[in-house]
């Protein structure tokens, strides 16, 4: 309903718009769903092929290059230039890269993976290079190149201070240009202490992805049964504690993965339930095809909210709000008292189940009666706006008969970041209407 707000003393008013939250999933960068495409590093792919097998619908991907054949050799320049090449394509169609390079990706670490570990380390540093040659192609790059499809398990290089020097490498390697994630808990807190053993206390770029979300009560060995103070900080906790600890970690970095069919774990799930611990991990992105299983039942059950998502199922929802989506809650004016200016106040809140993990800025317009745009000052950091926050905004507005917009960016490469809220087809949202 549109309330009316009216400038005393010279007649101006203002109409806030009618800002229903949409109920759909909004097409923004760096979060929602993804696929997986495989590719062996030896190998050019037939792109033209690869075309038809992208969903104009995601802008993310996971690209699971398989370097497994350069075992005991160095990566030659040309399988370099191929993995630009693959990365390259996919942000020409509008999908980051979720990057997970692997010596193996048929559960098969054991027997592709090089003899020597200095091998695996030079694999790294080549890897960093080009990547950071294309970051802003790729948004996560996940594990560190060992362990069964990449995972960090089953394998012989995760033993003493190995997992430390790849890290070290990959922090070298990428610096904050791209985000680290690895795949346990456990792991991130064996990489964030002091020589002592104590915890290091600060967060960095580096995240967590879980590919057995719901696959069982520890989310098939994501965590562990002790509770945090009976383990120590370098062994995995339990269930309550590790989600507790996602939490706060995925303030500052994103999660995501794929949720799995848990036969006698999934029974006992509700979609209260499941939107509490998709909440709980920030969870940025989840895979759209794998686990069919749970994703049908996620299909089939209705989500149980009120409003605008009432007769929506679980799985439209989980859609809509992984990552970040920010929605313009209130819009209101306050007028200066004999003069010629106003301020505008909007309230935003971002509702999804994780972060924005981006620089970003809010950008208003003013459009005039003539049709004349102008531009208001612009509103930022929107990077590390997390779940569940509320902000307020304001901006001196000019008395004027115009309409005001709103419209948010990404400060990299100007991508639109769409609000929840119904948009024209530049991502603008209505805020209002100034009349004299």
């Amino acid at each position: 309903m549109k309330k009316l707000f009216r400038k005393w003393g010279t007649g101006g008013h203002f109409d806030s718009a009618n800002l229903t939250e949409v109920p759909e999933e909004i097409s923004n960068p760096a979060r929602g769903w993804y696929q997986i495409y495989t590719f062996l590093a030896e190998r050019e792919p037939d792109f033209k092929e690869l075309e038809w097998c992208v969903d104009q619908k995601d802008t993310l991907a996971l690209l699971v290059i398989d370097i497994g054949f350069f075992r005991e050799r160095d990566l030659d320049e040309e399988t370099l230039e191929r993995i630009g090449r693959i990365l390259c394509f996919f942000q020409q169609r509008g999908c980051e890269c979720i990057l997970r390079a692997v010596y193996d990706h048929e559960g098969k670490a054991m027997e592709r993976e090089p003899f020597f570990f200095a091998q695996v380390l030079r694999h790294l540093r080549q890897i960093c290079g080009i990547v950071s040659q294309y970051a802003e192609a790729v948004f996560v790059y996940q594990g560190m190149l060992v362990g069964n499809w990449g995972e960090m398990h089953t394998s012989r290089f995760l033993h003493e201070d190995m997992p430390a020097q790849m890290a070290e490498v990959l922090r070298t390697g990428m610096g904050d240009k791209v985000y680290l994630a690895v795949r346990r808990p456990v792991y991130w807190r064996m990489l964030h202490e002091s020589p002592d053993g104590r915890k290091a206390g600060e967060y960095d770029s580096m995240g967590l992805f879980d590919d057995g979300m719901f696959g069982s009560a520890g989310h098939l060995g994501t965590f562990g049964h002790q509770a945090r103070e009976e383990a120590g900080w370098n062994a995995p906790w339990s269930r309550e504690d590790e989600l507790t600890f996602e939490e706060e970690i995925g303030r500052y970095a994103p999660n995501g993965g794929e949720a799995v069919y848990g036969e006698g774990f999934v029974e006992g799930m509700t979609p209260g339930k499941v939107i509490q611990i998709l909440r709980q991990m920030r969870v940025t992105y989840l895979n759209r095809v794998y686990d069919p299983r749970i994703l049908n039942i996620w299909k089939e059950w209705s989500c149980l909210k009120q409003g605008v998502w009432a007769d929506k199922s679980l799985l439209e929802y989980v859609g809509a709000h992984l990552g970040y989506r920010f929605l313009v809650r209130k819009v209101s004016m306050r007028w200066n008292r004999g003069g010629g200016k106003g301020v505008l106040e909007v309230e935003i809140e971002n509702v999804g189940f994780g972060g924005l993990y981006q620089e970003a800025e809010l950008c208003p317009e003013c459009l005039d009666e003539n049709g004349v745009k102008s531009c208001l000052e612009k509103r930022g950091p929107m990077r590390g706006w997390g779940s569940g926050e509320a902000r307020k905004f304001s901006w001196a507005v000019d008395v004027c008969a115009c309409e005001l917009y709103l419209t948010a960016r990404r400060k990299r490469d100007g991508a639109v970041i769409r609000f929840a809220n119904r948009s024209d087809s530049e991502g603008r949202v209505h805020l209002g209407s100034v009349r004299l």
